[in-house]
């Protein structure tokens, strides 16, 4: 879904009364899930725009990775410059609020949290006060703790930032746009094709970028199976299992094991529209 959908989504369930714990909202954390944020908030705070720009509103705790590793640690290292999961979130989000309204807790990033910091946050999550929502910003959703995200209502935003561009684009844009349908064959074909695609994006990179360039190749197949699943091109449990599989995808894959097996076993169990 687009942003304006996904923002009367959350808004509907506030006005009811029916808003989830936290929102896992997955995109671009500078672009779309930053904009998605943004309009939330408004909703939960409308008279004071200026705090809320500045990120100085007493009533929302903003969390973001920290120091040289960018990762969200349960308490403030020395050379972060900004808070950790306890006094950052936990603590914030335990008080009184300070307008005697919402409370709202939004973690840029939230794949960057450290094992420590994801169960300090989970505690939170599992029993939080009244009145509180939790926003999680992520480009990356499979990295983050199951628990953490089976307490999450997941929104799902389309990628634009950081995929690929030219070439590589229109060459993953080709077998995608393909008509694969339900042929063991054609599927197959899809994902020999598509490995070749990654093979020849990681040769041409430099060596310090092979990674980037799979993860780039990653979020370019992502942005098609989610065009699929807000263009409506696919029941939704298709859509959603399509999304697990590129994620799964992306997993294996990091764990240098060959694309040619870890593609086509992808696109064995996608479905096509």
């Amino acid at each position: 879904m687009d942003v304006t959908e996904a923002f009367a989504l959350i808004s509907h369930a506030i006005d009811f009364g029916r808003a989830a714990n936290g929102y896992l909202v997955c995109g671009d954390l500078r672009g779309q899930c930053d904009r998605l944020a943004g309009m939330v908030l408004a909703k939960l705070f409308p008279s004071q725009p200026e705090l809320l720009a500045s990120r100085s509103h007493p009533d929302v705790a903003w969390l973001e990775p920290q120091g040289r590793s960018r990762t969200i640690k349960v308490q403030r290292g020395k050379e972060d410059s900004g808070p950790g999961m306890r006094d950052g979130i936990v603590e914030p989000m335990s008080a009184t609020a300070f307008c005697g309204g919402w409370k709202a807790g939004v973690i840029c990033g939230a794949d960057r949290m450290q094992p420590e910091a994801a169960n300090a946050f989970l505690k939170t999550l599992e029993e939080p006060p009244p009145k509180t929502l939790f926003l999680l910003l992520t480009d990356s959703p499979d990295a983050i703790l199951p628990t953490i995200v089976s307490r999450t209502q997941r929104i799902d935003l389309p990628l634009s930032e950081g995929i690929l561009q030219g070439e590589g684009y229109a060459a993953v844009a080709e077998v995608m746009a393909s008509h694969v349908g339900d042929s063991v064959l054609s599927k197959a074909r899809a994902g020999h094709r598509l490995a070749e695609i990654l093979g020849e994006l990681k040769d041409a990179a430099e060596d310090s970028d092979v990674a980037l360039a799979s993860r780039a190749f990653y979020k370019t197949v992502m942005s098609f199976v989610r065009s699929w699943m807000t263009e409506g091109r696919l029941p939704l449990h298709q859509a959603f299992r399509n999304i697990e599989l590129v994620e799964e995808a992306c997993r294996r894959s990091e764990r240098s094991m060959p694309d040619d097996a870890v593609l086509c076993g992808m696109t064995d169990r996608m479905a096509f529209p």
